[in-house]
């Protein structure tokens, strides 16, 4: 069923308007985020609401997917000249794939990765993923664990699996407002909670009975994803629309399509590309923050490259959805300071 870096190459500056001072590299060891979209097509699930195109009718297209060119991208990130947090995306099961496992083996071992994101959607047996992965440090490996009822014929049993492969890894879970069943996600939370788990909700992304979400929530079901919403950020970001603003994206943050093309952002591919990791390391990075190129920023490992969001947040840890609001603490003093009431 699975189922050293060379020498190091400078990151080129970028070009400059005439007057302006020319782009810098990254500051010297600052860990830099990459996300590297691989569009693996596989998966052993038809969630209804699946945003990679997996849901019945039709299932999804085709897709960009090349083993060879997946690992050739993956052996020139291990030669990056820098730190990097790196979460490997999909179209589909990350864990049904040899090769994309053998890609993170291949990560893990390398002194530039500081983490490795993956996700799953919890199908196999923690011990399963414990032998997947052995022999990548574990200190390395951040997990987050999708939870789609759809698909799940025992609820408590998936919970308990996600308790115990917690035991193994870092890990967080994550489910989806899908309207049909977004009145449960209260009781279900409340059950992540109660085994210790860590749960995130995003609000629906598509079509569903003729309206288009997250936009035509109603009242009420907002009301519900208000009190399940793992922080301000993504109430705003991934249910209100807010547009984006200043952005780390292409600074400190690195988008890299499934053919090694590098951007900024997974928005700004229309952009000229900062490099191609089928070629070579090089790439060109901006000198600081620029205004977002899209208006819509519905990726929760996207926008966490706000100015926003690094103004607000601090990360807890190395998974890329455990954040905490910075000033908790001041606001049981001053209230106007909370984070649902501060502007954002």
């Amino acid at each position: 069923m699975f189922f050293k870096p060379l020498g190091r190459q400078a990151a080129k500056p970028a070009q400059a308007p005439l007057g302006a001072p020319a782009a810098a590299p990254p500051v010297e060891q600052a860990t830099i985020n990459v996300r590297f979209f691989t569009d693996y097509p596989v998966c052993n699930y038809k969630c209804p609401y699946c945003v990679a195109g997996h849901g019945p009718p039709e299932g999804r297209g085709p897709s960009p997917w090349d083993e060879d060119r997946y690992l050739q991208i993956i052996d020139n990130i291990c030669k990056l000249p820098f730190p990097i947090n790196i979460r490997i995306g999909v179209g589909g099961e990350f864990f049904i794939s040899k090769v994309l496992v053998e890609g993170a083996r291949r990560l893990g071992a390398s002194e530039n990765v500081r983490v490795l994101n993956l996700i799953t959607n919890l199908s196999f047996h923690p011990k399963q993923y414990a032998r997947i992965l052995a022999g990548i440090p574990k200190e390395k490996v951040a997990l987050v664990a999708s939870y789609h009822p759809t698909e799940i014929k025992n609820e408590d049993a998936w919970i308990a699996a996600a308790q115990e492969l917690g035991t193994y890894y870092d890990l967080t879970t994550m489910s989806v407002a899908y309207p049909p069943s977004l009145h449960k996600l209260p009781e279900v939370k409340a059950k992540f909670e109660a085994a210790g788990v860590d749960h995130f909700v995003q609000p629906f992304i598509g079509e569903y009975e003729g309206k288009t979400y997250p936009q035509e929530y109603t009242e009420e079901e907002r009301a519900i994803i208000r009190q399940v919403i793992y922080s301000r950020h993504d109430w705003e970001f991934l249910l209100n629309l807010k547009r984006p603003g200043m952005c780390n994206a292409g600074f400190k943050y690195l988008f890299v399509d499934p053919e090694g093309k590098v951007f900024q952002c997974g928005g700004a591919q229309h952009l000229k590309p900062l490099g191609d990791l089928t070629q070579s390391t090089e790439i060109t990075f901006h000198s600081g923050p620029r205004p977002c190129p899209v208006s819509v920023c519905q990726c929760d490992t996207e926008n966490i490259n706000t100015k926003v969001f690094e103004d607000h947040y601090a990360y807890l840890d190395k998974n890329q959805h455990r954040f905490a609001y910075r000033f908790a603490e001041e606001a049981k003093e001053a209230p106007w300071m909370d984070e649902w009431t501060v502007a954002y």
